[in-house]
């Protein structure tokens, strides 16, 4: 098991954030297995983060520092314009996730993504199970052909359990071929490296901010934790709203 140092001074700030956040959320269903990312597996905690990718965004933060989110084109929707920007830390084995992806993902998409008010971009923070990571470079690989919201709502909606990472990753391609994406290219990148490393710099970069479970949310850099209602979400961006300004 992997030792624990005690977090110094910027890493307690970071997690108070999240944990703050939390608090002030109403019943939050917020699903935690440990308080790091495990997995001598999936090794997502041991490994160095790659350099900046380009697409940083710095978002604003009512707390005292400001997050610096790596975000992808393809992994992301909605006007380059928008006033307010969500970045999700998700899990594809997570229940909670699941839950926000059936009720709360399409009225968000319906009346703020595709109206121009919110740009939205979806991070992996797969800590559940070995096949999270699986399911997550897979997405990643659906992505590197265009289709990785197309490939999300697959996982999302598709059962495939276990932890055997050949049967496992035959159910990916299963579902790669569902969407008529190329399957030899969609194998070879379930076999690069350099494509999991984008997982795991997501779930590196989640960790450094204090994410510890999901789904967790910033909203232009404000958390929300868990599978909360439209509601939740509609309150925080309607105040966002009203005080960003033009991007």
């Amino acid at each position: 098991m992997q030792t624990e140092h005690p977090p110094n001074q910027a890493t307690r700030t970071k997690v108070t954030w999240f944990v703050l956040g939390a608090a002030t959320g109403a019943l939050v269903t917020f699903l935690i297995v440990g308080a790091t990312i495990p997995s001598p597996r999936a090794n997502i905690a041991g490994l160095s983060t790659a350099p900046a990718s380009g697409n940083e965004v710095i978002l604003p933060d009512p707390q005292p520092f400001l997050p610096k989110v790596s975000t992808r084109p393809q992994n992301t929707m909605g006007d380059a314009n928008a006033k307010v920007i969500i970045v999700e830390y998700s899990d594809f084995n997570c229940g909670f996730c699941r839950r926000f992806y059936q009720e709360t993902f399409p009225r968000l998409v319906n009346e703020y993504v595709n109206t121009g008010k919110v740009r939205l971009s979806f991070k992996h923070y797969p800590f559940l199970r070995p096949s999270s990571v699986w399911k997550a470079h897979a997405a990643e690989c659906a992505a590197t052909q265009g289709r990785f919201w197309d490939y999300h709502g697959k996982l999302f909606s598709t059962e495939i359990g276990g932890d055997d990472e050949a049967s496992v990753k035959q159910a990916l391609a299963s579902l790669a071929d569902e969407l008529s994406l190329n399957r030899e290219l969609f194998t070879a990148c379930l076999n690069d490296s350099a494509v999991q490393q984008q997982v795991i710099n997501d779930a590196q970069e989640g960790r450094r901010l204090g994410v510890s479970g999901t789904p967790s949310f910033l909203v232009n850099g404000r958390p929300l934790v868990g599978a909360q209602p439209f509601e939740a979400f509609r309150a925080l961006i309607e105040e966002e709203l009203t005080k960003a300004p033009s991007r």
